[in-house]
């Protein structure tokens, strides 16, 4: 696509700066509603972590793995289908190996019943009744996805006496405290801990360790299941499918919709300041010297960027500029890419699975609580994690084109590897962890070695430098309760509104937080469009 602009004063009515996925679903949604966005991206190509990268030659693709939680009224709403988008609906969707032998995250209820039962006796019952009384709880916060979100004080009030025990749990104890009262299990426990602590450097023994299982339960009662495949109906995640091309086919399928409804992209563009007079805001103007002119400027940039470096103490205030810009990243991403020449065997499966039905979908690595729990400690204390957490995918096993012909890439995101280190330094480090994230993953795959022909990987501060996420922080910032709701990022800027008329914010650092969802991007895009009908 040629990035023609028109310059002239008054040509758009909006300019959303990142064109990472949220800030793409913000522009699709501006432009189906009849507005002109502008839409500007510093990178030569769009969708940040989920845009397609060459990692190797003929190996290529995301940062990121898997759409398992994008919101799937977007994909109707926009039409993706119809700009190319496929998914591939896989089954199992995902698998945890543990020493007694890999779970196989089957989408049939009764297949979960049978391998969680055999860790304990009624385990099943015990896990499927945390998850229930998880969903129930989300009913009766008052946050909704799609709405600015109240204060946890607020939210509080509204919790019945019945569910003020794990309210308490969730939002003051620990993730630790609450799956060893509810759950024998080892591997139940871990299953979950993998999806509460996603990315982050908080120990599941840390008070609000817990609330990262508390998105799918708050997505629930946002609205209802669309049908019996909605994804959010399963816990484990992954049950959206895999999107054929791999995680940048969803980009390309929203850079043609925003296309196709008018806006106008500019790539290699790196925004440096945003423009504003009289209280409102009036553009922004790029490193290259550049201005373009728009009464509303949206922000898809992590908070901390925007308010640190592209604006001053006039255009939003002093303290407030200062409390965001000042909001810790605590970043341990590292990413992985191995180029294979074939298939790995799989260690552990059950006899009902192929090595081709594991290589299709995602794995993750933390068999217990205690090992997710000595992999932060390692990153809090600015350790290499000597046994790391890791999610894997093979996107080459659904989409052969994303690999050399009869060749694989595996795809890992691995944690902890600490931004600042307190012994040694990047990028000398890289070799060191790849190595230990290898020498992990043989364990589930144990001749990955002998398949391997090639690697690369990014380091944190790599990350931060091509990605732009802040200290290789993948969700804008801790998703913890005091960083959530109604205070995310500021108190004076959690509704995507900030205190400068016309600027506007959106990803991973507002409300409801990171991950591939877009909901930061609808929201803002909808908070936007309100404000225009309310001047109207």
């Amino acid at each position: 696509m040629s990035d023609i602009v028109d310059r002239s004063i008054g040509t758009y009515d909006v300019i959303v700066v990142g064109g990472g996925h949220n800030g793409l679903v913000a522009t699709a949604y501006l432009a189906k509603a009849g507005l002109r966005p502008l839409l500007i991206e510093a990178r030569p190509t769009l969708g940040g972590p989920c845009g397609t990268f060459e990692f190797l030659p003929g190996y290529r693709c995301a940062f990121t793995n898997s759409p398992g939680s994008f919101e799937p009224r977007f994909i109707a709403e926009l039409q993706l289908e119809h700009f190319g988008l496929k998914f591939i609906r896989t089954d199992p969707t995902v698998v945890h190996p543990f020493p007694r032998g890999a779970f196989i995250g089957w989408r049939d209820r009764e297949r979960l019943t049978q391998q969680l039962n055999a860790y304990s006796s009624g385990e099943a019952k015990r896990y499927f009744g945390l998850l229930s009384d998880l969903e129930e709880l989300g009913g009766h916060l008052g946050a909704s996805m799609f709405t600015p979100s109240p204060d946890l004080a607020r939210a509080a009030r509204d919790v019945p006496e019945r569910l003020a025990g794990l309210f308490d749990r969730v939002m003051c104890g620990s993730l630790r405290q609450l799956l060893d009262e509810r759950l024998k299990s080892e591997e139940a426990k871990a299953l979950l801990g993998m999806l509460a602590l996603n990315a982050t450097l908080t120990p599941p023994s840390a008070p609000g360790s817990a609330v990262g299982l508390m998105m799918r339960p708050i997505s629930l009662a946002s609205y209802a299941a669309l049908d019996d495949d909605d994804p959010r109906r399963a816990a484990l995640r992954g049950s959206t499918g895999l999107p054929v091309g791999g995680m940048g086919a969803i980009i390309d399928a929203l850079e043609a919709c925003c296309v196709a409804h008018g806006a106008t992209i500019l790539k290699a563009a790196p925004v440096e300041r945003v423009l504003h007079a009289s209280g409102g805001a009036r553009g922004v103007v790029t490193v290259e010297g550049d201005e373009f002119r728009a009464p509303i400027v949206l922000s898809a940039m992590n908070p901390k960027t925007l308010f640190g470096q592209m604006l001053d103490d006039e255009a939003v205030g002093a303290d407030v500029r200062r409390e965001i810009a000042a909001v810790p990243m605590r970043g341990s991403a590292f990413k992985l890419v191995l180029a294979l020449d074939g298939m790995p065997q799989y260690a552990g499966l059950p006899a009902d699975v192929d090595p081709g039905q594991a290589g299709q979908v995602q794995f993750r690595i933390a068999p217990s609580l205690d090992y997710i729990e000595r992999a932060i400690a390692d990153g809090l204390a600015g350790r290499l994690a000597q046994r790391p957490i890791m999610w894997g995918l093979m996107p080459s096993a659904t989409s052969s084109d994303l690999a050399p012909e009869g060749r694989h890439l595996l795809s890992v995101n691995a944690w902890h590897a600490p931004y600042t280190l307190s012994e040694g330094s990047w990028p000398e480090a890289g070799e060191r962890f790849a190595n230990i994230c290898i020498d992990e993953l043989t364990h589930y795959m144990p001749d990955l070695r002998h398949r391997l022909v090639g690697l690369r990987y990014f380091n944190p501060v790599e990350i931060e430098s091509e990605l732009g996420l802040v200290q290789s922080n993948i969700t804008h910032g801790d998703m913890l309760p005091n960083a959530l709701f109604g205070a995310r990022p500021h108190r004076k800027a959690h509704d995507y509104r900030t205190p400068l008329a016309g600027l506007y914010l959106s990803g991973g650092g507002t409300w409801p937080g990171g991950y591939v969802t877009g909901i930061p991007g609808y929201n803002a895009a909808n908070t936007i469009i309100k404000d225009l009908e309310f001047k109207q």
